[in-house]
């Protein structure tokens, strides 16, 4: 149910934020008609044209200009991050469990079966003349599966510490918050700092206690603030 309802919530937020920057784009378009005439000649110059050199210039620049290039390498990351993470986590809850016996064997009866764990430290479910029914992997044990689960809610306190810009100045800032849900190694975080309050940010998992994320917020003054931090678990 929980997870059910962090994808219902994530599928929002990102509803949102889609529909916001296409109303954006629908009304740069609208108000670039309206200052625009329609000019047959300079439609069939712009399509026919193919020895003016300042339309070769707009269009070579509009192909291969940096900001789209860094723009398409995010999005190809953005892919394959996604792509390695749920190959990734199908093959963890896919991998046998194993139980440390310093090397011994152990049968346990399960009803009409037995749960019979090797030498290795796997573990297989065995009838009593020794048929293995199911080797025991890491999705058929609920904890183990919810802990390894790549998306949620958390609670995990952490402090930051980062490069903030505002009205109310620029600089150094720092403090402590909580990073409150997980996708993957990507993760949505609150806190406040000594310039201001920041209620989301986004960050991404560098190490298991620490990572790199870009937020925003609202300086203690009323002034719009993005900060470029870095943060620690603890």
């Amino acid at each position: 149910m929980l997870q059910i309802i962090s994808l219902i919530l994530l599928g929002l937020v990102g509803g949102y934020f889609l529909s916001r920057f296409r109303m954006y784009i629908l009304k740069q378009g609208i108000e670039t008609v309206k200052n625009n005439e329609f000019d047959v000649s300079k439609l069939k110059k712009g399509l026919l044209s193919v020895s003016d050199k300042v339309l070769w210039a707009k269009d070579i620049s509009q192909e291969f200009n940096i900001r789209k290039g860094i723009i398409f390498i995010f999005k190809i990351i953005f892919i394959l991050s996604i792509v390695y993470g749920v190959a990734y986590y199908r093959g963890r809850i896919d991998a046998p469990v194993k139980f440390d016996l310093r090397g011994k064997e152990a049968t346990i009866q399960l009803n009409e079966h037995f749960l019979k764990i090797e030498k290795d430290g796997t573990a297989k479910v065995v009838t009593k003349d020794g048929e293995v029914v199911k080797t025991i992997r890491v999705k058929d044990i609920p904890e183990l599966r919810k802990a390894l689960r790549p998306w949620g809610f958390q609670l995990e306190p952490m402090v930051v510490a980062g490069g903030g810009i505002g009205a109310s100045g620029n600089g150094i800032e720092a403090g402590a918050g909580i990073s409150w849900f997980k996708f993957y190694r990507w993760n949505l975080d609150s806190f406040l700092t000594n310039r201001g309050i920041y209620p989301i940010g986004t960050s991404y998992k560098i190490t298991d206690n620490s990572g790199i994320g870009l937020g925003a917020g609202i300086g203690y003054e009323g002034d719009r603030r993005v900060i470029l931090y870095y943060k620690w678990r603890f």
